[in-house]
This record gives structure tokens, C-alpha cells and sequence, in this order.
């Protein structure tokens, strides 16, 4: 009987085994085989991927235009007498939609100024991207828009931080994926990675799912607020919403805002450890300068602020969740600082917003609650302060080539 058992048992493993490679394995296989493979058509969200940029977003989905940007499609094809310029810059271009964001407002100012379409303000930007990945994005789509000028908008809070030379953000079933370039793998026109799809789907669904429900509770403690869900935390939208709490929990903003003052922490900053990203930021810009100039074209750099930079009650918010940050050991604008000086010493002209962000956060919320991005004010004030700077290009541009679109507009209105 002993002999007997000794023997069944290791047959009943077996055919555990092959039930579960036929009923488990298997089938986890093939899921990920179609993952890859039916992406196209299963993952129909805000971004694709992208063999040249790592992702970007999809053309004509929720009225972006045909290279997946936040505005209407205009002519490749420049009018001779109209003023082309270029915002370029991540996801700030996305607050407030097509019509409230700061480049649409721009828009509207030189309307206001010249007559109706004089000066064309095209938003071009990515969200979730640094300086080096839209250098990238402005070679393969934006100057096919042949501009007079660009501006780089440059975000304090994160384009240093997030600058790392090795990476390339990839988009996979609708996650964002860092991965380091050494490491791409493209196979079928297809990007291979080392992790499994499904589980990585399943995980992200749960992430969201968890700070959605925190965010539901903090948003029953303020009146007159309403959740706005997403399905992707990386990947939504960035939407106007005055009075809601946004989709990060209170923790989870102050978590994010945290990483970010890091980066200017002095001791690490004397030690070089920021030097990498600094240096890739630089490179990046002055690429950006060299090609712009060898095609005649203006070039400016808007520095938009953080809004713990600005927002004093948020700052000691960060300090009071975290005790361990001692406010003496950082130096809260060391980004507007390193950039500014960069760019002053290689005849770059640029902008620096902090200050008069400073001033009107004073006078009201310039930021969206618990999110990163300008809400309805911020978003006038970032057109206003482009607006006063680069009216003098576009005065020159005039003066220098009549419009006759322009005195036909004037002609009208008289």
C-alpha cells in the first residue's frame, strides 16, 4: 500500500501541473500575445505609442488636431503676412481645454490687438514630457508649421527633475512606461518589455481605483465640490475644474509637491547630484536654439512656476506633512535661478513668471486644487505676461510686413 501511494503521488502532481499550464499558463499567454498585438485597436485612449517620440497623443480624440495637440488644425503652409508662433511645452498646455488654456487666451489677446487671425498662436505640447522629448516633438510635427517664432515653456516643478538623458517614455496599453533607451526592444513595429502586460493593466486599474477613493473622501470634506474620475491617472486629460478636488488626494499632491522641492535641496546641488539633468536640459535648449536659428525662426523661454513657489500656505503645508524638510535646507527658486542664468549667458531670451505669479496669488488662486496646472486665472495671467513680452515681435513683424488682411480688419471696424 506504501508503494502504492509513493507511486499515485507524483502522477496526481503531474496532472496538476499540466491542468494548471493548460488552464493558467496558457491562457496568461495568449492574453499578453494579444496585448501586443491587438493594442492598436483594444487601447483607444488619450496617447499611442510612437517609435520616434515613445508616445504621443492620438490625433482627433477629443478635439486635438491631426499631430494630437490641444488646438484646431491650421495650414502647414504659412500666410506670408500673418505672425506664426509656437507654444511649446507638456501638459500646462492642457489645463483649461482648447479655448481656456493660456495659448488660446493668447490667441485671443492678439485678436483683440491686430483683428481676427492676424496672429496665429498654435499650441504644440505633450503632457508628461521634459525640454529633450519635445526638441523631439518639435522636429517631427511642429515645424511643419513653419513658425516666425517659438517659446518653450518650461515648467519649474518638474522639467529638471524628470530630464533624465537614459529615458524614453513609452506608452503600453495606455500606461506610461519608463524605460531606459539601451533597453528598447521593437519588434513588428511593437515595443517589447520585460514585464507583463496584464498584471501591469490590472495594477493600474487598482492604483486608481485606491486614489480615487481617497480623493472621494477629502472631496466630502469641501462644499460644492464633485469628483472628476479617470480611468488613467498618467493619461487623463487635464480638465478645468474651479471648485473640485481633482484626482490626486490631498496626501498624493503633497507627496508630489515634495519631489519636486527636492530637487532643490542645497547640499545635493553643491554636490553635483542634479548636475546630469541640468546638463541634458542645457543641451537640450541649445539644440533647440541652433535649429531654430538655421531656419530664421525666433526663440524664447517662458519659465512657468511651481506653485509652492508661489503659494505660501501650500509651502508650509509641505513642511508641516513632512517634518523631516527643514525649509533651510532648500532653495526654493534654484530652478529659475540655474535656467535663468544659462540662458542669459548664451543670449537666449526668456521670460521668468515667478514673480508676478507671486504677487496675484495673493489676490486669488492661480492654481487648480490639488493639481499642478493653472486653473482659469492662472491660465489669463500665463497669456497676459506672453502677451506684453512678445507683442513687441509681433509690432515689428507688422510694421515691417503690412498686413492687408489687417487694414481690411481696421477698415471694417471703422
Amino acid at each position: 500500500m506504501e508503494n502504492y501511494f509513493q507511486f499515485i503521488k507524483p502522477k496526481k502532481i503531474k496532472i496538476l501541473l499540466l491542468l494548471t499550464f493548460t488552464w493558467i499558463i496558457i491562457p496568461l499567454f495568449l492574453v499578453e500575445i494579444l496585448m501586443i498585438v491587438f493594442e492598436p485597436y483594444l487601447f483607444k485612449g488619450l496617447y499611442q505609442y510612437d517609435p520616434d517620440l515613445g508616445f504621443r497623443v492620438r490625433p482627433y480624440i477629443n478635439g486635438n488636431n491631426q499631430f494630437g495637440f490641444n488646438d484646431r488644425d491650421y495650414p502647414l503652409e504659412k500666410d506670408p503676412n500673418k505672425f506664426r508662433l509656437l507654444v511649446v511645452s507638456d501638459s500646462f498646455n492642457w489645463a483649461g481645454g482648447k479655448e481656456g488654456n493660456y495659448t488660446g487666451l493668447l490667441e485671443k489677446k492678439f485678436d483683440n490687438y491686430y483683428g481676427k487671425s492676424q496672429v496665429e498662436v498654435i499650441n504644440v505640447g505633450y503632457p508628461g514630457t521634459h525640454t529633450g522629448e519635445q526638441l523631439a516633438m518639435l522636429k517631427k510635427y511642429g515645424l511643419q508649421y513653419n513658425p516666425d517664432l517659438v517659446v518653450l515653456g518650461f515648467f519649474a516643478g518638474n522639467d529638471f527633475r524628470d530630464a533624465d538623458p537614459e529615458r524614453k517614455r513609452i506608452i503600453v496599453n495606455g500606461i506610461y512606461l519608463d524605460i531606459d533607451k539601451k533597453d528598447e526592444l521593437i519588434i513588428f513595429g511593437y515595443p517589447i518589455i520585460g514585464k507583463s502586460r496584464f498584471f501591469m493593466f490590472l495594477q493600474q486599474k487598482y492604483k486608481v481605483y485606491q486614489e480615487l477613493q481617497k480623493a472621494k473622501q477629502d472631496s466630502a470634506k469641501l462644499p460644492n465640490s464633485s469628483l472628476i474620475a479617470s480611468l488613467n491617472l498618467a493619461s487623463a486629460p487635464i480638465l478645468e475644474r474651479e471648485k473640485s478636488p481633482g484626482i490626486l488626494s490631498k496626501k498624493a499632491f503633497l507627496r508630489v509637491e515634495k519631489s519636486r522641492l527636492k530637487f532643490c535641496k542645497i547640499k545635493d546641488l553643491l554636490d553635483g547630484k542634479r548636475d546630469e539633468n541640468i546638463n541634458y536640459i542645457f543641451q537640450s535648449i541649445l539644440k533647440m536654439q541652433k535649429l531654430l536659428k538655421s531656419r530664421n525662426i525666433e526663440f524664447v523661454v517662458a519659465i512657468y512656476p511651481d506653485e509652492y513657489q508661489v503659494n505660501n500656505e501650500l509651502l508650509n503645508e509641505i513642511f508641516t506633512e513632512y517634518d523631516d524638510l527643514k525649509p533651510e535646507s532648500y532653495n526654493l527658486t534654484c530652478q529659475q535661478e540655474i535656467l535663468s542664468k544659462f540662458l542669459a549667458a548664451n543670449n537666449i531670451p526668456y521670460l521668468d513668471m515667478l514673480e508676478r505669479f507671486k504677487i496675484e496669488q495673493n489676490n486669488r488662486p492661480l492654481y487648480l486644487l490639488r493639481e499642478p496646472h493653472w486653473n482659469n486665472a492662472g491660465n489669463l495671467l500665463g497669456a497676459d505676461i506672453l502677451f506684453d513680452y512678445l507683442v513687441k515681435d509681433t509690432d515689428k513683424f507688422f510694421w515691417e510686413n503690412p498686413s492687408p488682411y489687417m487694414e481690411k480688419d481696421r477698415i471694417n471696424s471703422d
